[in-house]
């Protein structure tokens, strides 16, 4: 097989894998929807998800972290905000801003809706051989550095950060 010839076949090969995997992670985000039905949308569920887990931001910070613009980021605030999901306070470093802090409510319901989509995940793990296990867990790291990813697509990750743990059974 030439170099050219080899060429395009990784190109094509890599086409037909990102193909299946975007559908695929679709298709999973759609399954885990169905186990526990939110009226949040993605977008709205994922901020919600970085203020708990990251603490007070300000819009800039959330947009930055999240790979929206501003403006659509003040929007999805101010529909957490309506049902009561995240707050606003003053930015004790700067009082002309604010922060977005996810309210006693918000935090309660992006915890159910993670222990909902964990058992039904952990279960499917639980399936899995070892050896399946610790390949989806490199694949899951990979994937993790896809969505961290700078705008001009310079990888948030080290390699090291792809190194496969022993998963215990």
């Amino acid at each position: 097989m030439s170099e050219v010839t080899r060429a395009m076949s990784d190109v094509s090969t890599s086409h037909l894998l990102a193909s299946r995997l975007r559908l695929s992670m679709i298709h999973l985000s759609r399954q885990l929807r169905r186990h526990d039905p939110s009226e949040l949308t993605i977008a709205q569920f994922s901020a919600l998800a970085t203020l708990v887990r990251s603490g007070p931001l300000g819009v800039g910070q959330l947009a930055e972290i999240e790979g929206l613009p501003s403006p659509a980021v003040t929007r999805v605030a101010d529909k957490l905000e309506e049902v009561g999901l995240v707050a606003r306070q003053a930015n004790p470093a700067d009082r002309r801003g604010v922060h977005l802090v996810a309210t006693a409510k918000g935090t309660k319901l992006f915890e159910r809706r993670a222990e909902v989509g964990d058992a039904w995940l952990t279960e499917r793990l639980g399936r899995l051989s070892k050896i399946d296990r610790l390949a989806l867990e490199r694949a899951v790291a990979l994937l993790e550095s896809f969505a961290a990813e700078s705008k001009d697509g310079t990888p948030a990750t080290t390699a090291e950060h792809h190194q496969s743990t022993e998963i215990r059974t």
